[in-house]
């Protein structure tokens, strides 16, 4: 029996901490939004793999102003005929040889070219470094935009949940006074029915917020939970001071945004492009120095035995029949192994050299590479100032958007204020019978149509407030 207690104990605590768990569920800040998407989207990560090569051909091209240095080796095996001298014929072997190779150079002169593709590969890469910001940038913004809509549509919800017990409310005192006989039935069906209509906008408000959350939740790239929530902000929001014109902020951004300063980092190393493509014309210096030996299995070296023996070695005065007897010499020549360091040794070959290479003519071939620099460099112009003018009609729509927020925020704020009381007056009159439903629904339609828009125009005029804030170079906060 004290088994089973331990059990239900052990049980019971289970299901509180998950119970705490879900009361302790996460609810996502703005920040912590952000902070997912940029850590977790694939565009960017691809786009940041995409610029480490930018920075390989830094390192390469910082590299090539020293000498480089290559040692080369190679062995090969024949089978052919050697001469053996000793025998005075040709026999089959296998021969084995060597070979080793040592080498260096060094670019002298060459008109500035590694120097400019140093420069140029370095601005690539901060360049590709901003790209990168740009698009975490842009990706910002998409959180923010999907961020507002999923509060929007939280106060939408709201909204419509308010509506939905007002007529519950309005239901209950009018089932009380058809029950009373004060009013017709007919009252209490189209209460009911407008408490329908109510609950099937709640619904739609509903499935509205769901798909605000997906589609913030895609961008964070997480998979979609039905308790995935935000931390609504909890501090009272004030109408932002408009203090800068469109100007002032375009001004300001040229020095902020990322993509003019890539643009025009582009176009330093387009320009350097071109008198890259300019240094082929030019003749290069290069400076050489290399040692070689080598080693053949065939080869050897050659010696000579020497005896002596007794024999005739002349006449004595001339008459055969006299012979001179004395020592002959004689001196057989035969082949012996050639030792492999002597071989190296006696083999070894050391030099430097200056080469001039002059560029005659080349089938066109340099030409049109500083032809195509040439136009490259003009495009990236082109494309600078394309940035430009394109950030300056942007900040330009961004400022207009929010003058116009700013003014739809007011005039949806006064008319919410005038409904809300035209509302309350028109509650009373229903209650005391003065009115009649219809006259009771429209109103109520009107306040719930103020309500929705002015939510509406809150967080369209705090995106656009942000988004301006953004070009201004402000940290973008909940």
């Amino acid at each position: 029996m004290k088994g089973y207690k331990i059990i239900a104990v052990l049980i019971i605590s289970l299901l509180l901490l998950a119970t705490v768990g879900r009361a302790q569920q996460k609810k996502w800040t703005l920040a912590q939004c952000i902070d997912r998407a940029l850590s977790e989207n694939i565009t960017l990560k691809e786009s940041k793999v995409n610029n480490a090569i930018n920075h390989i051909n830094y390192l390469q091209s910082k590299s090539a102003v020293y000498p480089n240095l290559n040692f080369s080796a190679g062995q090969t095996i024949n089978n052919q005929n050697t001469y053996n001298v000793s025998s005075g014929s040709y026999s089959p072997n296998t021969v084995f040889s060597n070979s080793f190779n040592l080498n260096s150079a060094i670019t002298l002169y060459n008109n500035f070219k590694l120097t400019n593709q140093i420069k140029q590969n370095k601005l690539n890469v901060d360049a590709g470094e901003l790209d990168v910001q740009k698009q975490s940038n842009d990706l910002l913004l998409s959180v923010i935009a999907a961020y507002m809509q999923v509060l929007s549509d939280y106060e939408a919800v709201d909204i419509s949940k308010a509506q939905v017990g007002i007529t519950e409310d309005h239901v209950a005192y009018t089932q009380k006074y058809v029950n009373a006989g004060s009013l017709p039935e007919s009252n209490l069906l189209q209460m009911q029915a407008q408490l329908a209509t109510d609950n099937s906008a709640l619904t739609d408000a509903q499935n509205q917020l769901n798909l605000a959350k997906l589609a913030l939740v895609q961008l964070m790239e997480m998979p979609f939970t039905k308790d995935f929530e935000l931390q609504r902000p909890d501090t009272v929001w004030h109408d932002p001071m408009i203090v800068y014109n469109a100007e002032y902020i375009y001004s300001r951004s040229l020095d902020i945004m990322p993509e003019v300063k890539s643009a025009s980092f582009k176009s330093e190393a387009a320009h350097l492009g071109f008198k890259i493509a300019q240094s082929e014309l030019m003749p290069k210096l290069s400076l050489g120095a290399s040692m070689n030996t080598a080693y053949n299995s065939a080869n050897t070296l050659t010696g000579y035995q020497t005896t002596t023996t007794q024999g005739q070695i002349g006449y004595l005065q001339s008459n055969p029949s006299e012979a001179v007897i004395g020592n002959i010499t004689r001196s057989t020549p035969y082949n012996y192994n050639y030792p492999f360091s002597n071989q190296l040794s006696d083999n070894f070959i050391s030099g430097i050299s200056l080469n001039l290479s002059v560029p005659i003519y080349n089938n066109r071939q340099f030409k049109s590479d500083v032809e195509r620099a040439d136009v490259n460099e003009k495009y990236a112009l082109l494309n600078e100032s394309l940035v430009k003018n394109q950030l300056r009609k942007t900040i330009e729509t961004a400022y207009a958007d929010m003058l116009a927020a700013s003014k739809t925020y007011a005039s949806a704020k006064s008319q919410l204020f005038s409904e809300e009381r035209s509302y309350h007056d028109i509650e009373l009159k229903f209650r005391f019978g003065a009115i009649n439903t219809t006259d009771l629904f429209v109103e109520k339609n009107n306040l719930v149509k103020a309500r929705l828009a002015f939510s509406q125009a809150k967080f369209q005029y705090m995106f656009k407030a942000k988004l301006v804030a953004f070009y201004l170079g402000e940290k973008i906060t909940d």
